[in-house]
């Protein structure tokens, strides 16, 4: 993978401050390296001048001519009115000021764009729900080497895994049934259920499909550690109210953002 991040990059003006031999102001790289030592005496430029123009005898290597071409395509600096500055690039685009986010987007590793990461982080998601969500679709929620029972902490009745627990388990079919209403419909596999938070439909709101979504998930994971951690059980009725009543707020507390405003109206019956 080909990174382009320069720290500060020479940007030529009028020639008052940059380094003619030293700077990295040509494509070809500070002209000292390129040329070495006889460089100055060479091109007939002196060794420690910042230049306001240029003066070379006929090209002698492959490198004083290209430095020559390049030349021909750049105004002289003598008839330039704007100062020598330095300027930070990032990917090739040249930056005034450095920029963090530009320069982490360029270093970190990127991988295929997934289309399902828009039923994670969509505008107005509750973050701590949504990170659950999504390591919940990347099958990453684990007992994390524990040595404790693979059955599922919820039913007792099946091993635990990741579309028992938060799908099919008896105790999540009620909190779903509970939280879509008229609405719900089982889940058997997690790409029912992510195809299901894709769907756009006259009947419910995705926004409020993924919210409640991302809410139960969060829920029915918490009861899950509260069960096995602290040996503290709850029912599937109360376990809706906790999310009946944190939906509520959200919304609430959203009904400034213009796909969050018709949602209580929505949400309610379920109430």
């Amino acid at each position: 993978m080909e990174i382009y991040l320069v720290p500060s990059r020479p940007k030529l003006g009028n020639g008052s401050v940059i380094s003619f031999w030293h700077d990295c102001w040509t494509p070809l790289g500070p002209l000292f390296h390129r040329f070495g030592d006889l460089g100055p005496k060479g091109t007939s430029n002196p060794k420690h001048s910042n230049r306001a123009g240029w003066i070379f005898r006929g090209a002698r290597s492959e490198a004083a001519e290209e430095l020559l071409i390049y030349l021909t395509y750049l105004q002289l600096p003598s008839l330039s009115t704007i100062e020598d500055t330095y300027v930070w690039v990032v990917d090739n685009e040249e930056l005034t000021d450095f920029s963090s986010r530009k320069t982490w987007n360029v270093l970190r590793n990127r991988g295929q764009t997934q289309l399902w990461t828009k039923n994670i982080w969509f505008k107005g998601h509750v973050p701590k729900h949504a990170f659950t969500a999504w390591i919940a679709h990347q099958d990453r929620l684990s007992r994390w080497g524990m040595n404790v029972s693979p059955l599922c902490c919820l039913c007792s009745s099946t091993d635990e895994t990741r579309d028992h627990l938060l799908l099919r388990c008896e105790i999540s079919e009620s909190i779903w049934d509970l939280v879509l209403g008229c609405h719900f419909q089982a889940f058997h596999t997690w790409t029912a259920f992510s195809e299901w938070l894709s769907i756009r439909d006259a009947v419910t709101s995705r926004t409020l499909k993924r919210l409640a979504a991302q809410a139960t998930i969060s829920s029915i994971w918490n009861e899950r550690n509260k069960r096995l951690h602290d040996g503290e059980a709850r029912t599937p009725a109360a376990i809706f109210n906790t999310i009946d009543r944190f939906i509520r707020d959200t919304i609430l507390g959203k009904r400034k953002l213009k796909a969050f405003t018709p949602l209580m109206q929505l949400w309610l019956p379920n109430g």
